[in-house]
């Protein structure tokens, strides 16, 4: 290799760590500074041969009420505003726009609406090691943990299966 070949080799290659780092560092503030709620959850239980097990993780709150449904286009950006209620935080307002409420102990969530009419938050995978799937998708009561920053990203940061933290 030439020299200058050598130099862009390595450039690359720092650009492509810089890029990991920076990924893992906004997830990590994200969870650091976010506001931690508990949603309501409806588990499935998968395997990726590439990616080891893994449960899909559903949520009550990706249900956009029958009434407002016509509001939202497929790949529509949806606000939905959580309250706590008791344990676990609910849905009381699903927004089309950028009217994002301030206190009121209000937190709310970005997702984007799906084709089968319900909502993305970007949180619906949670890897679990080989062989403890099957704990999350036996669950009689799912509930997860989750950290929502300033602008409505969330990143799951634990599960709660029948009112215990899951460590397998």
């Amino acid at each position: 290799m030439t020299n200058t070949a050598t130099r862009l080799f390595f450039a690359v290659v720092a650009l492509q760590m810089a890029g990991l780092v920076v990924f893992a560092a906004v997830k990590q503030y994200a969870v650091a500074t976010g506001t931690e709620v508990i949603l309501q959850g409806a588990p499935v239980d998968p395997r990726s041969l590439m990616q080891g097990d893994y449960a899909i993780l559903d949520y009550e709150i990706a249900v956009v009420p029958e009434d407002m449904k016509t509001e939202f286009a497929v790949g529509d950006d949806v606000i939905v505003v959580l309250i706590k209620k008791d344990e676990v935080w609910e849905a009381i307002r699903y927004l089309n726009d950028d009217r994002v409420p301030k206190g009121n102990g209000e937190v709310f969530v970005r997702g984007r609406m799906q084709s089968n009419g319900r909502i993305d938050f970007g949180i619906g995978t949670y890897f679990v090691p080989e062989g403890t799937g099957w704990e999350i998708e036996r669950a009689q009561d799912l509930k997860i943990r989750v950290s929502v920053n300033d602008d409505g990203d969330a990143t799951v940061t634990g599960v709660i299966v029948d009112g215990e933290d899951f460590s397998p």
